[in-house]
């Protein structure tokens, strides 16, 4: 976190009069998430490869001023191509000329934090400079396969659900339609005006869920600042198979 103060006045004047009436303009800039460990793409096909993982930020405290830690934001999408057109807007303006802008245009093309099994955590991690990973899905049979099939998030032990509540995995339309799953809803794939939603044509029963992390932090007023976003990559979910 870097401390940044401005002067300002209504004249040019120097004078002990214009420095003392003169008010001081603060505003604090983050670090980023520093590096990606591992991405997965959207024309991947290999679904152990389908997580991501990267290292948190690190930032200052003091009085005035409160690193929170790093957040997750994901969207699903129905349409690669619709998302591409996000990215490549999200990416223009992910610059050291306006720290926020990336995020609060991320946040306005309605990405949601990464909701867990346990509840709302936000943001996600409060460690620094520490190693995570993300898995969306279970691939397969991931309860004896192995952890690194299974859905989870690393560091704090939870399971990613969606932002619509701690029943609602990203495991959605592989078991929707089984005989042997109980609390289907659980598994029911996105529909129209779910706010983690870009509503389109779904192709081949596939979604596209591409994910950023980001540097969260408030002042004394509470006013929240965000740092330049990290694009973690983009997990696409066949709902109509059950590796993944």
């Amino acid at each position: 976190m870097k401390k940044h103060i401005f002067l300002f006045a209504p004249s040019v004047f120097f004078s002990l009069f214009f420095f003392s009436a003169c008010g001081l303009d603060t505003y604090y800039t983050l670090s980023a998430p520093p590096a990606v460990i591992h991405t997965v793409n959207y024309s991947d096909s290999d679904p152990a490869q389908n997580y991501v993982a990267f290292r948190t930020a690190k930032n200052d405290s003091d009085s005035s001023f409160r690193f929170l830690g790093t957040a997750v934001y994901y969207r699903i999408y129905a349409s690669s191509s619709v998302m591409l057109n996000h990215m490549s807007s999200i990416s223009s303006v992910n610059t050291t000329s306006d720290y926020s802008a990336a995020a609060n245009r991320m946040k306005g093309y309605g990405y949601q934090q990464l909701n867990t099994s346990d509840g709302s955590i936000q943001p996600l991690i409060s460690a620094e400079s520490t190693e995570v990973s993300i898995r969306l899905t279970n691939n397969h049979e991931a309860v004896s396969s192995g952890i690194e099939n299974t859905a989870q998030i690393t560091v704090i032990s939870k399971t990613p659900r969606r932002s619509l509540g701690t029943n609602k995995t990203f495991d959605f339309g592989r078991y929707y339609d089984s005989a042997y799953v109980t609390q289907k809803d659980n598994y029911a794939p996105p529909v129209s005006g779910d706010e983690d939603f870009e509503n389109g044509d779904v192709k081949d029963k596939k979604y596209y869920v591409n994910m950023y992390a980001v540097a969260v932090g408030r002042d004394s007023t509470y006013t929240m600042y965000y740092s330049n976003v990290l694009h973690l990559g983009t997990v696409v979910i066949n709902a109509g198979v059950v590796d993944n």
